[in-house]
């Protein structure tokens, strides 16, 4: 027990003139007892946040976490929590009314769905108090990530993210324009061994590794190159296909003048990551939309007719939707698939618009239906050039 809860403790449950007089030197004991408990009053903040912050690191794809946080009332009165408001629905938080006794610290859970889609994911949610207190924000966040990531240097500012920066700004001079061309690293998080398969359906250009005579590793890094595709071959996503058994293919997003997306329906994701799937077996996934009251789903229709996308139905709430699909790919097919598929609905106003998600997924051979040895690519798996090639 930290010297701070040892000190509210000490004065909580005093009554009457008592704790009238021993609150203000409980208040001072308890600023004193702040740098041992890894926090600072803020002159004029009455609720303290301990912490204000927390890192999640990586987070799974749908997944639920939650944290637990700290609001310490520092003054000698109680204080209660009006109003909690998030930045995301994706947050839930059950703290309205509860009171912060004086020099006592609540407990605060909060809890975060993640989303299908990988990439950065912050929340934050802001309290408001009785009487004069300022509001407090508390914050959490990380990286959704499947068991193998994948990453590249952003040539505008030198960061590592977990996407390809290959957009050229009209606005921005040549010089420091990122090239279509570069390196992408790809890792295992729990930093054991596997092997990279593919991608897009064809051998890495690995860097300073060799396959047929190098032992596996946990990171490797790979080539890519998108300066000799036609616009309409540049993949929105570089899919990766690998051996291990949490993460059988993965993706990057491609940030291109040829991938640019703007839909005219609220999904909640850009595409849809099946994992394996067996040829010819019927595979059931969902889809996810936000902040979608009342619209209405009318239809899903894949563009490659090697594969079907068949609408089963939608279940909604206040906020979000969650569509149930099933895709069906042709029995031939084999390796890494990536497919647009376009999806119609109405919005509140009855207006019908249609927006494209992509689904991607590597083929398993079904065991009753043989898989035919010159079964060719679906169209959208383009070869990507190898530097120097």
């Amino acid at each position: 027990m930290n010297r701070t809860i040892m000190r509210v403790k000490l004065f909580h449950g005093f009554h009457g003139w008592t704790a009238g007089i021993l609150a203000p030197i409980a208040v001072a004991m308890l600023a004193m007892a702040m740098p041992a408990a890894g926090w600072s009053a803020v002159a004029g903040q009455s609720i303290v946040a301990d912490p204000p912050s927390i890192n999640l690191g990586f987070l799974e794809p749908r997944s639920t976490v939650t944290r637990t946080f700290r609001l310490i009332n520092t003054t000698a009165a109680p204080i209660t929590i009006m109003s909690v408001t998030p930045t995301c629905t994706c947050t839930t938080v059950d703290a309205v009314g509860k009171v912060i006794a004086a020099t006592s610290a609540l407990e605060i859970p909060m809890t975060m769905k993640v989303s299908a889609a990988t990439g950065m994911k912050t929340a934050a949610v802001t309290f408001v108090f009785s009487g004069s207190s300022p509001p407090v924000t508390l914050t959490m966040g990380g990286e959704i990530a499947y068991a193998v990531r994948a990453t590249s240097i952003d040539a505008t500012n030198n960061a590592r993210v977990p996407y390809i920066n290959a957009v050229v700004d009209p606005q921005r001079p040549s010089p420091t324009a990122p090239p279509p061309f570069g390196v992408i690293t790809i890792s295992s998080i729990d930093q054991k061994p596997f092997q990279i398969l593919s991608v897009m359906n064809q051998p890495p250009a690995f860097v300073g590794f060799n396959p047929a005579s190098d032992q596996p590793r946990s990171n490797y890094e790979v080539r890519y190159d998108f300066s000799n595709l036609a616009c309409e071959q540049v993949p929105p996503y570089l899919v990766i296909a690998t051996d291990h058994p949490q993460a059988p293919v993965i993706d990057i997003r491609v940030r291109h003048a040829c991938t640019r997306i703007s839909p005219q329906i609220p999904l909640g994701e850009y595409r849809a990551n099946l994992g394996t799937v067996v040829g010819g077996t019927p595979q059931p996934f969902e889809f996810e939309l936000k902040k979608s009251a009342g619209w209405k789903v009318l239809s899903t229709a894949s563009k490659d007719p090697r594969l079907t996308i068949q609408l089963v139905g939608q279940t909604s709430d206040a906020e979000h939707a969650m569509v149930s699909l099933v895709a069906v790919v042709d029995a031939a097919v084999h390796g890494v698939v990536l497919a647009p598929v376009t999806m119609t609905a109405t919005d509140p106003a009855g207006v019908t618009r249609a927006s494209d998600f992509w689904v991607y997924f590597v083929v398993k051979e079904s065991k009753t239906t043989p898989v035919h040895p010159a079964s060719v690519p679906l169209a959208s798996e383009r070869p990507l050039q190898n530097p120097g090639s």
